[in-house]
C-alpha cells in the first residue's frame, strides 16, 4: 500500500480533472467541425471558420493566439507612405512598398509590409501562370517560411497560400486554417496562353509565435526588423490624365491606358465573344494596333471561318491580310513585332509594309467592318499626300497613275482563304467618254493563270440595268494589224503584253484592225503584265462605240460597273459621264492625328465603352 506525501494527493487528483476537462472539450469541439468544414469557406478569408484541423493546430502550438508580439520590438522598423492594404487584386496601394526580387522560377518579385496599428502582416507577390488553370504559383512550392531566433518548430513555421479557380485560403505549416488570415488573387493567363498573376494575403500577427523571427519567401530572407510599417497615411489618388508617350511592345500594355478602345464583337455566332476590345495607333514608322481577347475565346479564333484572319485597309481600299497564330505569332507580314500575355495583344506592323493609302488606314477582321476607322499618322509629313482630285488617268501600261485611285477588293476566298493577300483589287475611272480600269493580283492561285484571271469574263453594265451591258473579248494584233481571233490569253510568260477589245459577240470575220466591219469594231485596248508575284492590267474603252453599239448616247450612261469574274463576284463602280471626271469614291475622311487620353483611377474603366 502507498502511503502519499502531504499534499501529494491532491495535487494528483486536480490534475486529473484538468486532463478530463481539456479531452472533453476537445471531444465536443471535434463533433462540431465537420459540420463547420462541410459549409465551406468564405472566399480568401479563415475569419470566424472553426474546423478540427484549426483547434489541433492551436492546442498543439500551445493556443498559441493568446500570444502577442511584443510590437515595441517593431516601433523600429523603417515606416512608409499607407494607410492601409485593400485585398483587392490592385497592387496600387503597394507602391511605396519595398519590391524584393525573387529567386524561383515561380514567383518574380514580392513584398511585405505591416500595418500601420502592427496587428497584421500583409505579402503580396506576382510571377507569370502559364494557363488559366495553372494554380500552381501557390501551394507547397511557395511556402512561406518563418524561423525563430529559438530554433522554435510548430505549425507557425509555414505560411501555405492556396488557391483555385474561384476561391484562395491562407494556411499554416500543418494545413490548418489561419483564423483572421485574408487572401485574394487573380490569374490573368487566358486558355493555354500565359499571363501575369497577383496574390495578396494579410495574416494576423498574433499568429505567430515569437516576435523575433525571420521570413524566407521565394529564395529571399528578410528578418522581421526589416519589414517596412505603413505609418497610416493615405495614399493619394492618381487622378493624372495618361499622356501618349508612345508604343513598346512588351507586354506590358500599360502605354495604351491613352489609346481609346474600342468594342469589338466576332460576326461568328458560335463564339461572339472571342474578342472584346480593339485599338490602333499610326505612330511615324510603325501601325500599332491592340486586341483583347473575350471570355470564352481568342483572337487567333475568331471571324466568320474561325482563322484569325485581319486586315489593315487604306482609304485607297487597298488591303495588308495577316493572320494571328495560337503561339502568339503574325503570320503574313515580315518584320512585325507581337506579344500575346494573357488576354492581351500588341502588334507593330512597320508602315513600310502598308499597301498604298491616301491619309488614313483602319483596321479589323479581313473582309468584315473595321474595329477603328480613318486612322492617320501621328507624325505625318505631309509626304503621303495625294493630288487635289486630278489623278491624270493614262493608258500606257506603267500603272503608277493608278497608286491614290481608290480601289475595290475582288474576291471569291472569303474571309477563309488561306493565303496571307487578298485575291484581288480593281477599279475604274471615267472621263466623260473614255472608260478607264486597272485590275491587279497577288494570290498564288490565280497567278497560275497568267493572264487569263485578267483577260476573261469581264462584265461591264450600265445604270445597273442588264439590257445595257457590254461583254469585252481580248485579241491580239500584229505589227501588220493583222487580227488573232483565237489568241493566247493565259498561261503567259513573264512580260508585259497589249489586247485589242472587241465584244463576245463580234463576227471575227475581219482580217485586219484597220478594215473591220461594223460587227467586229474594235472598243480599245488592255495592257496585261505578268510578273512573279503579281500580275497586272490597264484598259481604256471608248464609251461613245459602245453607246452606239447599245442604242444610246454616252450621256445617258450614269453609272458604270465592272465585274471581273476570274477573280470575284465583287462590282466595281464609278459615276457615268455625265459626272465629268470622276474623283473616284467619295473620300469623307476624318483624320485622326490625336489621341485620347483618359484619367488613371484606381479600379475605374480606362477606356472609352
Amino acid at each position: 500500500m502507498r502511503i502519499f506525501k502531504t499534499g501529494e494527493y491532491s495535487n494528483k487528483r486536480r490534475h486529473s480533472c484538468k486532463k478530463m476537462v481539456l479531452s472533453a472539450g476537445m471531444a465536443l469541439m471535434l463533433a462540431a467541425a465537420p459540420v463547420t468544414a462541410m459549409a465551406g469557406q468564405v472566399y480568401g478569408s479563415n475569419t470566424g471558420v472553426t474546423s478540427a484541423n484549426s483547434v489541433m493546430n492551436n492546442i498543439a502550438a500551445g493556443l498559441s493566439m493568446s500570444n502577442k508580439i511584443d510590437v515595441s520590438t517593431l516601433k523600429n522598423n523603417k515606416k512608409v507612405g499607407g494607410d492601409d492594404i485593400t485585398l483587392d487584386n490592385d497592387l496600387t496601394d503597394w507602391k511605396n512598398v519595398t519590391e524584393r526580387k525573387a529567386l524561383s522560377d515561380k514567383v518574380s518579385s514580392w513584398k511585405a509590409v505591416i500595418s500601420a496599428d502592427y496587428s497584421t502582416l500583409y505579402i503580396s507577390y506576382e510571377g507569370t501562370a502559364q494557363s488559366e488553370w495553372d494554380y500552381g504559383y501557390t501551394g507547397q512550392q511557395n511556402l512561406v517560411d518563418i524561423t525563430y531566433a529559438t530554433g522554435l518548430s510548430d505549425s507557425t513555421n509555414h505560411i501555405q497560400f492556396v488557391a483555385w479557380n474561384g476561391g484562395a485560403q491562407v494556411k499554416n505549416g500543418w494545413y490548418g486554417d489561419i483564423e483572421g488570415a485574408k487572401m485574394v488573387t487573380v490569374n490573368e493567363a487566358h486558355q493555354n496562353t500565359a499571363g501575369p498573376y497577383t496574390v495578396e494575403a494579410s495574416i494576423p500577427m498574433n499568429f505567430f509565435t515569437e516576435g523575433n523571427f525571420k521570413i524566407t519567401f521565394a529564395g529571399v530572407t528578410v528578418d522581421l526588423a526589416d519589414i517596412e510599417v505603413l505609418d497610416g497615411s493615405a495614399i493619394k489618388e492618381d487622378t493624372t490624365e495618361a499622356v501618349y508617350e508612345g508604343i513598346t511592345i512588351d507586354g506590358s500594355f500599360k502605354d495604351w491606358d491613352a489609346v481609346a478602345r474600342y468594342n469589338a464583337a466576332c460576326p461568328n455566332e458560335a463564339h461572339k465573344d472571342c474578342l472584346s476590345k480593339a485599338a490602333m495607333v499610326f505612330d511615324g514608322d510603325y501601325v500599332y494596333i491592340y486586341l483583347k481577347d473575350g471570355a470564352t475565346g481568342s483572337a487567333y479564333g475568331a471571324g466568320t471561318h474561325s482563322n484569325g484572319r485581319y486586315s489593315i485597309k487604306t482609304d485607297l481600299g487597298r488591303e495588308l491580310v495577316f493572320q494571328l497564330t495560337q503561339d502568339g505569332q503574325v503570320n503574313g507580314i515580315d518584320g512585325v513585332l507581337c506579344q500575346h500575355v494573357g488576354r492581351q495583344w500588341e502588334i507593330a506592323v512597320p508602315k513600310d509594309k502598308l499597301p498604298i493609302y491616301n491619309k488614313t488606314i483602319s483596321f479589323g477582321l479581313y473582309l468584315s467592318e473595321p474595329f477603328v476607322k480613318d486612322v492617320a499618322n501621328l507624325k505625318d509629313d505631309g509626304s503621303n499626300d495625294s493630288s487635289d482630285g486630278n489623278y491624270d488617268i493614262a493608258y500606257d501600261g506603267l500603272y503608277g497613275d493608278w497608286n491614290k485611285y481608290p480601289h475595290t477588293t475582288i474576291q471569291y476566298a472569303t474571309p477563309g482563304t488561306h493565303e496571307h493577300v487578298a485575291d484581288a483589287s480593281a477599279a475604274i475611272y471615267c472621263d466623260g467618254t473614255q472608260l478607264f480600269g486597272h485590275v491587279e493580283t497577288p494570290m498564288q492561285a490565280h497567278l497560275t493563270e497568267a493572264g487569263g484571271e485578267l483577260t476573261q469574263a469581264i462584265t461591264i453594265k450600265f445604270n445597273d440595268n442588264w439590257s445595257q451591258v457590254f461583254y469585252p473579248r481580248m485579241e491580239t494584233v500584229d505589227s501588220d494589224g493583222n487580227i488573232n481571233w483565237n489568241s493566247q490569253k493565259g498561261g503567259l510568260s513573264e512580260g508585259t503584253y497589249e489586247f485589242y477589245i472587241f465584244s463576245t459577240d463580234a463576227w471575227h470575220t475581219s482580217a485586219n484592225i484597220n478594215s473591220t466591219n461594223e460587227a467586229d469594231t474594235c472598243y480599245g485596248k488592255m495592257m496585261v503584265t505578268i510578273g512573279s508575284d503579281k500580275d497586272e492590267c490597264e484598259f481604256i474603252i471608248d464609251l461613245k462605240k459602245v453607246a452606239d453599239k447599245l442604242g444610246c448616247d454616252v450621256s445617258d450612261f450614269k453609272q458604270i460597273d465592272a465585274q471581273f469574274g476570274r477573280l470575284g463576284q465583287q462590282w466595281v463602280t464609278t459615276a457615268g459621264a455625265s459626272t465629268g471626271a470622276w474623283l473616284g469614291l467619295c473620300i469623307c475622311v476624318l483624320i485622326t492625328v490625336g489621341v485620347l487620353v483618359y484619367q488613371k483611377k484606381k479600379g475605374s474603366n480606362q477606356v472609352t465603352e
